[in-house]
């Protein structure tokens, strides 16, 4: 085992026990208070003195460990402190301390058990088994488990649990998680599906080309943990100011000790050095700003995503699902008779396709009950799954589908309509034509939809000198349609999961803190590379929102503005907690360097020092930022 991995465990193990601490230091205080309460002095200061040792020497060990791997945090101060009291008998001071120390500590650490439970509970429905056909039936295995060349059975709605090539069957699959097409792909036999992908309408049948470790899904998880070890090391607020508050404190207290000739004086300039504003009252803005989000449906994993976050400069946003609603809506409907309406267009294609499980019917269906409009019953109906849908309508004989399918039943179809579907696809448009048995009598257009309200969010980042840009698998005609809708400037289309993650690292260089906001399987490196990943995982993939940092539960984007601002606002109190509790403890520091606080007196002054900045720090949660609904 190296270094690095027993340090790991060891650091892991002392945050445990860490969590107990306070609890600790609380009762053996109460249990103290009381024996000094019945003139047991002795044993009052015992008890302090062996809690207190105990309780301190797993945050010195932490404190080695941070040294070990170059970090330098305000916990050395009140490590000294500590410690000097035990040794010079200033038992009540030292416990104090410890219990700020360990109170704070506890508070950052609630925090992040409590978003890591969020996540736990969002990715929990991730596809863990696969149906392997056999021949007493179907039997579910786990997904590592499956073997190349064995039958896998995928029912509708289900995420495809392995690489694989369809025998049987044929049905819409959904990739935009893995490549960013907007649009499903209907699929049938002998095609190719991916691991990841969900199918959408009907069973299928395939045979596995890989096992699940060898698949697309799992080298993009690969790509994520590659890209969590390059990310960029992160100083905290607090420990910003670590090294000038500690060089004042001991020069002080140096100096105290020095001029006086009694530790006593050293200590009480520690006591009152101590830095429990720097550790509590950060933890508490950061803890409050944390409960805030999540009223709203946003989980914050840690305090320090809030820091990045505040002071990102530049936005990189995925397109399919995040920039845009990620499925097909109705866009618009054209009538090529004069016997009918487009209304009427719309009526007899939405009353036809009806009884379709296939997700344009469904959005057909959707726009017609939004039109109100109403919907007759279809006779005959039959449906040749992924390419169309017959039936009659009031006694009218009608056909819905692609114009391969309306070939097939002798329609007749000029060259323009081929012209027509060409120019739609690659506008990043489906198209299906309603036809009578001898000619296409309509069309109806469906197109991924920009989100409502984009415009109001990427508006107020540029107010904060916000770089946004687009980054998308999708192709470029229609990344560039899109960002034209969105008011972006900036795209990067056509691009693999990998080739995010090098524009990532590219905006790093000269903008950087890097924001990077998507929802799919294909965005998680790049997610996982940026210093805040920002995933909406209302309807977010299991690696996307294991790979980000902050997860948005419900599906609008809006969020993105809100915890932003949260962010500033949350970063702008705690920097005045810090400004303010430095500021009085270097005052309280010259006053007890000239011998006018004793050690308990200052750590009660402490006490006051750190209501002033937790009281500040609340604001937070008592006067949280007003959003709109």
């Amino acid at each position: 085992m190296t270094f690095n991995e027993s340090s790991s465990k060891l650091g892991s193990f002392l945050d445990k026990i860490e969590n107990y601490v306070p609890v600790l230091v609380l009762t053996g205080l109460v249990i103290s208070g009381f024996f000094w309460y019945v003139d047991q002095a002795e044993v009052s200061n015992r008890l302090l003195l062996w809690i207190t040792f105990v309780g301190a020497v797993p945050f010195f060990l932490q404190m080695l460990l941070s040294f070990t791997r170059g970090h330098f945090g305000v916990d050395l101060i009140a490590a000294v402190g500590i410690f000097s009291s035990l040794l010079i008998g200033e038992q009540l001071a030292g416990a104090v301390i410890l219990l700020m120390l360990s109170g704070g500590e506890f508070l950052e650490n609630f925090a992040l058990r409590r978003a890591k439970k969020e996540l736990t509970l969002l990715i929990a429905n991730a596809p863990k088994i696969a149906h392997l056909k056999q021949k007493k039936g179907l039997v579910d295995v786990s997904v590592d488990d499956v073997e190349v060349g064995q039958i896998i059975v995928v029912k509708p709605g289900e995420v495809i649990p392995v690489d694989g090539i369809i025998t049987k069957g044929s049905s819409s699959i959904d990739e935009s998680s893995l490549t960013g097409e907007s649009l499903p792909i209907q699929k049938g036999v002998h095609a190719s599906v991916l691991s990841g992908s969900i199918n959408k309408d009907h069973v299928l049948e395939l045979r596995a080309t890989h096992r699940s470790k060898e698949s697309k899904y799992q080298q993009i998880i690969q790509l994520v943990k590659d890209a969590e070890k390059h990310k960029a090391r992160f100083v905290r607020l607090a420990d910003r100011y670590s090294v000038f508050f500690t060089v004042v404190a001991f020069a002080l207290a140096g100096v105290a000790w020095i001029l006086s000739g009694t530790p006593i004086r050293a200590l009480s300039v520690l006591v009152v050095a101590t830095p429990c504003p720097l550790i509590l009252a950060t933890p508490i803005a950061f803890a409050c700003g944390i409960s805030q989000a999540a009223k709203r449906g946003i989980i914050i994993k840690n305090g320090s995503v809030i820091e990045k976050l505040a002071q990102a400069k530049s936005f990189l946003f995925d397109k399919t699902g995040t920039l845009t609603l990620g499925e097909p809506q109705v866009h618009n409907v054209e009538s090529y008779s004069q016997r009918f309406s487009t209304k009427e267009v719309l009526s007899l294609a939405a009353s036809l396709d009806q009884l379709s499980a296939h997700v344009l019917a469904r959005s057909l269906k959707g726009h017609a009950d939004q039109a109100k409009i109403n919907l007759s019953y279809p006779e005959e109906f039959h449906e040749e799954v992924g390419k169309g849908v017959t039936g009659s309508i009031d006694g009218q004989s009608l056909l819905l589908g692609k114009l391969a399918y309306l070939k097939e039943h002798h329609v007749e179809i000029a060259d323009h309509y081929y012209k027509q579907h060409k120019t739609a696809r690659a506008a990043g448009q489906v198209v299906i034509y309603l036809a009578t048995k001898k000619k296409i009598i309509g069309a109806i257009f469906f197109q991924d939809i920009v989100r409502p309200n984009i415009k109001k969010v990427f508006a107020t980042l540029r107010q904060y000198a916000i770089r946004v840009i687009m980054v998308t698998g999708d192709k470029a005609e229609v990344a560039q349609k899109i960002a034209h809708t969105a008011s972006i400037s900036e795209v990067y289309a056509d691009l693999l999961p990998e080739e995010k993650v090098q524009i990532v690292e590219k905006v790093q260089k000269t903008d950087q803190p890097v924001v990077m906001v998507g929802d799919g399987i294909n965005d998680a490196p790049a997610l996982a590379r940026a210093d805040v990943g920002i995933t909406l995982g209302g309807h977010g993939s299991t690696a996307a929102s294991e790979a980000g940092d902050v997860t948005i539960m419900v599906d609008n984007l809006e969020r993105i503005q809100e915890v932003y601002q949260l962010s500033r606002r949350v970063l702008e109190i705690a920097l005045q907690c810090v400004l303010i509790g430095m500021g009085l403890s270097i005052g309280l520091m010259f006053i007890a360097a000239a011998g006018f606080i004793k050690p308990v007196i200052g750590a009660l002054l402490q006490e006051v020092i750190d209501v002033v900045v937790i009281l500040n720090a609340l604001r937070v949660y008592i006067k949280p930022t007003h959003y709109e609904q």
